[in-house]
C-alpha cells in the first residue's frame, strides 16, 4: 500500500532558484508520492541584506510553483488539497528579520507560514543550540512570539537552543514543531532535540520531524528515532522532516526513502493507520489547530 508522505522540511527553494535540482525533482511533486511538504527559504546570516535576499528567494519559488497543475500553494492552513501536493512556504532562521516585525507582515502578505525561529546562529529573537543551550528567547523575541502566535502560522523550533523551545512552548498554546530534529538522547549531538523540548512540543500537540542526515541519526536509523518517539510521547507526536535538498548526506533517498521508512514500520508491527498518522496525518492535525 503506497502512503503519500507530508515532509515537514524541504530546502527545494534554493535548487528552484538555480532550476537545478538535486534530492526533490518536480516530477517528484506529485499526490501520490506528497500529501505535501514545507519549503524552507534559507539565506546565510552573513548575507548583506537578509531580508531582500529572502524576499526574492519566496518570489521565485511562488513564480515557479504557481502555473504547476498538481501543486496547491497553501495559504490557509486548513484548506488542505487532497488531490494535489500542497506546498507551504517557510522561512529559516529569524535573521532574515533584520529590521523589525513589518518584515515579517510582509512576508506573511506573500504566504509563507512558517517560521522556523533559528538556524545554527542565534538573533535578536532567540538562542541556537549551538551557541547557548541554555539560553533562550530574548526579550524581544518574546515579543515576536506573542505578536504572532495568533497568526495563521507554524512555529518551527529546530536548530533552537533546549531553553529557546520551553520558552516558546510557555507562550504558544498550539502549532509548535520541530520540523527536522532527530533525538538527542540516542544521538547527543548539540542540533538533536533533548527529551524536555520533545515532551513540551508533544504537551502543545505538535509534532517532531526525524531527519535524513547521517550526522544527525548517529549510529541509528531513521525507524529507531521514530520508535523512541513512539515509546516517549506516543504516535501523535511522530513526523518526517528528511532536510532534503539542505543536507549532503541523506541516508534515505527521495521518493523511495519514504517507502522504506513505510515497509521497515510494517516489519515493526506498526499498524496501517499508525503508519499513515507518521508520514502525514499528525502534521494535518496540526495545521488544523486555530
Amino acid at each position: 500500500m503506497n502512503i503519500p508522505v507530508f515532509d515537514l522540511h524541504c530546502d527545494t527553494p534554493m535548487n528552484i532558484k538555480k532550476r537545478k535540482f538535486n534530492h526533490i525533482k518536480l516530477t517528484h511533486l506529485k499526490p501520490s508520492v506528497f500529501a505535501g511538504a514545507i519549503f524552507a527559504h534559507f539565506v546565510y546570516p552573513k548575507e548583506k541584506e537578509p531580508f531582500d535576499a529572502g524576499l526574492r528567494l519566496v518570489l521565485s519559488t511562488i513564480n515557479y510553483l504557481k502555473e504547476k497543475e498538481e501543486i496547491n500553494i497553501l495559504y490557509e492552513l486548513n484548506k488542505i488539497d487532497d488531490s494535489k501536493t500542497n506546498i507551504i512556504l517557510g522561512v529559516e532562521g529569524g535573521h532574515i528579520f533584520d529590521k523589525g516585525f513589518t518584515q515579517f507582515e510582509t512576508f506573511y502578505e506573500l504566504g509563507v507560514r512558517v517560521y522556523t525561529l533559528t538556524w545554527n546562529n542565534s538573533n535578536r529573537f532567540a538562542h541556537s543550540a549551538f551557541d547557548d543551550d541554555k539560553k533562550g528567547l530574548t526579550k524581544k523575541g518574546r515579543e515576536f512570539i506573542r505578536s504572532i502566535k495568533n497568526y495563521d502560522v507554524i512555529i518551527d523550533l529546530s536548530h533552537s537552543s533546549t531553553k529557546t523551545v520551553l520558552d516558546v512552548c510557555e507562550i504558544c498554546e498550539n502549532r509548535v514543531i520541530a520540523s527536522h530534529s532527530c533525538i538527542r538522547k540516542l544521538n547527543p549531538f548539540i542540533r538533536n532535540i533533548d527529551d524536555s523540548g520533545i515532551r513540551a512540543i508533544a504537551e502543545k500537540d505538535g509534532v517532531v520531524g526525524i531527519n535524513f542526515s547521517k550526522k544527525h541519526l548517529g549510529k541509528y536509523n531513521v525507524n529507531d528515532h521514530i520508535n523512541y518517539l513512539y515509546e516517549y510521547i506516543g504516535i501523535k507526536g511522530i513526523s518526517i522532516g528528511s532536510d532534503f535538498d539542505g543536507i549532503t548526506d541523506p541516508v534515505l533517498k527521495c521518493p523511495e526513502g519514504y517507502k522504506k521508512i513505510a515497509d521497515r514500520l510494517r516489519r515493526d508491527d506498526y499498524k496501517e493507520k499508525e503508519i499513515e498518522k507518521i508520514l502525514y496525518r499528525n502534521f494535518l492535525r496540526v495545521l488544523k489547530k486555530i
